[in-house]
């Protein structure tokens, strides 16, 4: 992050989600991230992961969403919820490794489980990605 940014937010306590994540928008790094990128499990999520080339903001994200896991409504509501356990976790700086693009992959129950078991699923995922070379 730039040291102006996290000055400012240090001073107003206002942080933003691009501040910490973004979306990963491109279809081939999607793919190259499914077909040969490293996998960490928690109880309710997979995640797939690479080294990122960008290093502000830390990581990069795509939240996978099947549309087996329910209706557009759960869906979306399951992307919400993921987002902001994400945004949580790096707002208290419970994430020590940066520079990687993620997939967060959520099963069924995710909709459903307590938002602090979300949290710390997704942490337990998270402290299992490699750490800083």
């Amino acid at each position: 992050m730039h040291a102006d940014t996290l000055q400012r937010s240090a001073d107003n306590k206002n942080f933003k989600r691009s501040d910490f994540f973004t979306s990963l928008k491109l279809k081939k790094r999607m793919d190259h991230l499914f077909k040969s990128g490293g996998k960490a499990f928690g109880k309710s999520l997979m995640l797939r992961f690479d080294r990122s080339k960008e290093v502000d903001p830390s990581f990069q994200v795509v939240f996978a969403v099947s549309r087996k896991l329910g209706d557009a409504h759960v869906r979306n509501r399951i992307k919400r919820r993921l987002r902001e356990a994400l945004f949580h976790l790096l707002k208290q700086k419970t994430v020590k490794q940066s520079g990687f693009e993620l997939a967060i992959i959520p099963k069924k129950e995710v909709a459903d489980i307590e938002f602090s078991d979300l949290v710390a699923d997704l942490q337990s995922a998270l402290k299992r990605l490699p750490k800083n070379p």
